[in-house]
């Protein structure tokens, strides 16, 4: 920049490299100042990355818990069907034992099955 360019340039005021060198740093400072403008985001798009954050956090630990507890209620009505099919066959057996015990056609049916020979006389069976 040159005296005669300049129109508004003063000699009382400022003298030559000061001019050029303030101008110069003005312009530095015009120019970062519209690239940090221009690089600052809207308040909202902070908001919306914090608030995305959370929601997936939310969903993963959420979804977790869920998937946990339906594998614990799907173990728990397998177990309960487990407990019913051997309630069922305990009682079976007791009441296979109780004929077994009483019933003298079973008894000679069951001692045939195994090989042993029944004598005429009837042996009582204590009931217990």
């Amino acid at each position: 920049m040159n005296k005669a360019a300049n129109i508004y340039w003063d000699d009382s005021s400022t003298d030559w490299p000061t001019a050029r060198r303030t101008s110069a740093t003005r312009r530095r400072r015009t120019k970062t100042a519209a690239a940090a403008k221009d690089r600052n985001a809207p308040w909202w798009i902070s908001f919306l990355i914090v608030t995305s954050i959370f929601v997936m956090l939310s969903v993963s630990i959420n979804y977790r818990a869920f998937t946990e507890a339906r594998e614990e209620t799907d173990k728990n009505v397998q177990l309960a069907a487990e407990v019913q099919n051997l309630t069922d066959e305990n009682l079976a057996l007791q009441e296979e034992i109780h004929t077994l015990r009483t019933d003298p056609r079973v008894i000679q049916r069951e001692a045939k099955r195994i090989g042993m020979s029944l004598r005429q006389d009837k042996v009582p069976v204590p009931v217990n």
